[in-house]
């Protein structure tokens, strides 16, 4: 009897070894497809192309400054083939009545706003951004928190579950007949905190390559400009402000500002070779990591400042081609605006309620000369500063 019991005991413990093993395999090869979504997708570039005397180009969208920093994410970055309106909704309102506001694309909206900014404001905010100093523009990993998690989850889960199971069993197969349900627990248990805690090391290098590499994919340089006495800064506040909503009726009533929602405008310089590789500006976990900063980036306001007679165009990789705006790079199979002086492109990254909108991904393709831009992202919440504006300078200056 004592035989049968142990020979069967042995055959079953080859079994849950191969029922180990087949887990295992299916499990390593989930978290390689994961790890593969990181990759940062290579997109074809037309920087050549020239418009009408004027640069299609298009400074790359999310850059900031010494107090802005651009928010990238290995997640966000990766090229998705699923349905990419999936949960986005309604945009947020603007003044659809807009001086210049022309539809470029419907589903989620774009427009080109003509001469957004004069001449006089264009110069000034290049002007001021040359002598206060431009540094290399700083890249957040947007969405860390979340890849975290998920990392944490699948491994919790999978290898590290059947791992400290099939360490157990192993260190427990010499027992014979002494092996005991609560000793094959403790093996397990002990085994398990080990292995999370090297899956903890483990993830930790893994999320610090990835933000380290995120770096290399923003070239430019920039600086935030805040001062709502000058020239620059102060007509781009003011005109952003009319097309996210009325000044006169937030100032009569209990309701901030409209420039109250946003972050200060940052001025991003792109030399030669310099780009912004395919992104959003909109963040799955804006609501833990954009906390101090007003949350999820409902729109995204870019100004062009100068000229460029070539390279630097603005690429939407999940949009068609706009048949609606001589704006459109000729040839291209995607929506991808000819940037002009004082002319502005606004887009919606995420939905009203916040929800993040994967269509609105976009890329700054290479400079050939060198371009200017000024941005303003629009939050869901007041941004307070340093990433915001002072209400005294609104309350001022506006």
């Amino acid at each position: 009897v004592g035989e049968g019991r142990h020979r069967e005991s042995g055959q079953g413990r080859r079994h849950l070894a191969r029922n180990i093993a087949i887990p295992i395999l299916l499990l390593a090869s989930n978290y390689c497809a994961l790890t593969e979504s990181f990759t940062v997708p290579v997109h074809c570039i037309n920087h050549g192309a020239k418009h009408r005397g004027l640069a299609r180009q298009l400074p790359p969208s999310t850059a900031r400054s010494s107090t802005t920093i651009t928010t990238l994410s290995a997640s966000t970055i990766a090229t998705t083939t699923s349905s990419t309106a999936a949960g986005a909704g309604t945009r947020m309102p603007i003044n659809e009545n807009h001086q210049g506001l022309t539809l470029v694309n419907s589903d989620p909206d774009v427009y080109v706003i003509r001469e957004f900014l004069p001449p006089a404001s264009c110069d000034d905010l290049v002007a001021r951004a040359r002598t206060k100093g431009t540094e290399r523009s700083p890249v957040a990993y947007a969405g860390w928190t979340s890849d975290i998690k998920d990392l944490l989850g699948l491994a919790a889960s999978g290898p590290v579950s059947w791992g400290a199971i099939l360490g157990a069993w192993y260190e427990a197969r010499d027992d014979g007949d002494g092996a005991s349900v609560l000793g094959l627990v403790l093996h397990a248990l002990r085994n398990y905190v080990g292995l999370f805690a090297f899956a903890l090391v483990g993830i930790a290098a893994f999320t610090k390559v990835r933000a380290d590499g995120l770096r290399d994919l923003r070239t430019s340089s920039s600086t935030t400009l805040d001062d709502l006495s000058q020239l620059g800064a102060r007509d781009f506040v003011t005109r952003a402000s009319e097309l996210f909503g009325d000044p006169a009726s937030s100032s009569s009533s209990s309701l901030p500002h409209p420039a109250s929602y946003f972050e200060a405008p940052t001025v991003i310089r792109y030399e030669e070779g310099q780009v912004l590789a395919p992104h959003y500006d909109a963040n799955r976990s804006a609501d833990v990591e954009d906390a101090n900063r007003g949350g999820q980036t409902l729109s995204t306001l870019i100004v062009y400042l100068n000229d460029v007679a070539y390279g630097g165009t603005t690429k939407f990789g999940k949009l068609p081609p706009s048949p609606n705006t001589d704006s459109q790079v000729e040839g291209s199979v995607n929506l991808e605006i000819v940037p002009r002086k004082g002319d502005a492109l606004l887009f919606f990254p995420a939905d009203a309620r916040g929800r993040f909108d994967e269509r609105t991904e976009h890329e700054g393709c290479p400079a050939v000369d060198e371009k200017w831009i000024a941005r303003i992202w629009r939050h869901a919440a007041r941004v307070n500063p340093p990433f915001g504006l002072d209400d005294s300078l609104i309350e001022d200056h506006l």
